[in-house]
Formats: C-alpha cells, structure tokens, sequence
C-alpha cells in the first residue's frame, strides 16, 4: 500500500509540474542566482502547485544556481503535508524564467 501511495505522488506531482512547469520570476530589475534561489522556493510552497498537485509543500529550501545562465539546474527540497520530503531539480529556462524538471520523494 505504501509503494501504491508513492506511485501516486509521483503521478501528481509530473502532472502539476506539466501543468506549472514555467515561473516567471518578479524580483527587482537585475536577476541574480539569489532571485532563482528564492523563486524557486515561493514556487514549490505556491497554492498554484498545492492545488495542482494535491500537496502543499513547505519549508522549501533551494541551492543558489552557480549562474543565470539557460540552462542551469539546481536542487531544492520541501516537505509534503504528509511529512514527506521531497527533491527537486529545477532549471533556468530564460530570461527570468524557471522549470521544476523534476520531483520526487526521498523520505
């Protein structure tokens, strides 16, 4: 039952990511790995996700990109409100724009 539980989890969570793959950060004017860091981590306890998802996430925490160039991946993490954590890796995919290109639970 448990194995099912986390199949299903996964599911959810690919289809959120198809569905809100892309955020549009709305920091300050000049974009550093800083903004990214923090944008990622708005994005993954967003209600946006939580309603897509069927989860809400929080205590969201994201490694500072090594640049800003498209492109560039780095990871975060968060809990489920099932007290589950998760990893995920996100990428830079433009000027000012990310994507969760993965997700998936670690504990």
């Amino acid at each position: 039952m448990r194995i099912q539980m986390k199949v299903n989890r996964t599911r959810k969570i690919c289809l959120a990511f198809s569905a809100l793959s892309l955020v549009t950060l709305t920091t300050a004017c000049s974009t550093s790995p800083k903004n990214y860091k923090s944008e990622g981590e708005k994005f993954l306890e967003s209600n946006d996700l939580t309603k897509s998802a069927g989860y809400h996430y929080k205590y969201a925490l994201c490694d500072q990109p090594q640049s800003i160039q498209v492109g560039t991946q780095y990871a975060c993490s968060a809990t489920d409100n099932d007290g589950n954590s998760w990893e995920f890796i996100i990428e830079i995919t433009g000027d000012r724009e990310l994507t969760v290109v993965s997700g998936k639970v670690v504990r």
